[in-house]
């Protein structure tokens, strides 16, 4: 049978690793099932592209940055994007729309990344619109 002609309820088996369980789980929403789960994180183009602003992360060695996103600055470089491409993501679609916010961070887990790589990134950044703040002592570590 095709996929075409394949009934939309009819149920699968699906086999994922560790970490992909891992993930289906800490995105799973109370009454949703693991189905609904990969269609809703399927379903953007770009996974958690929509978290714009401020967001907390816990990184791989026990630091927590709030990372923000100066939209204004960006100009879609990408250089964030090659070096930490688990946390931040380009909608090139979005570098000529008016409202301009082309650069979205990516909903991770805690303890997932360490924090030199999202602190390289942001230095790597030649428009300065990454901005890193140490979220237990409020000291602002880039720019």
């Amino acid at each position: 049978m095709s996929l075409g002609e394949q009934d939309s309820s009819e149920k699968r088996t699906l086999v994922v690793n560790g970490k992909a369980y891992e993930k289906l789980t800490w995105a799973k929403r109370k009454d949703e099932d693991y189905s609904e789960v990969i269609l809703r994180l399927v379903s953007t183009k770009l996974d958690g592209l929509q978290r714009r602003g401020e967001k907390e992360i816990v990184t791989s060695d026990n630091r927590r940055l709030i990372l923000s996103i100066e939209q204004n600055l960006c100009m879609g470089a990408e250089s964030c994007v090659r070096l930490a491409p688990e946390v931040f993501a380009l909608d090139e679609s979005r570098l000529r729309d008016k409202d301009y916010e082309p650069l979205g961070m990516r909903d991770i887990m805690d303890r997932e990344v360490p924090s030199e790589k999202i602190i390289a990134a942001a230095q790597t950044c030649p428009y300065k619109s990454i901005k890193i703040t140490d979220a237990q002592t409020g000291e602002q570590i880039f720019p």
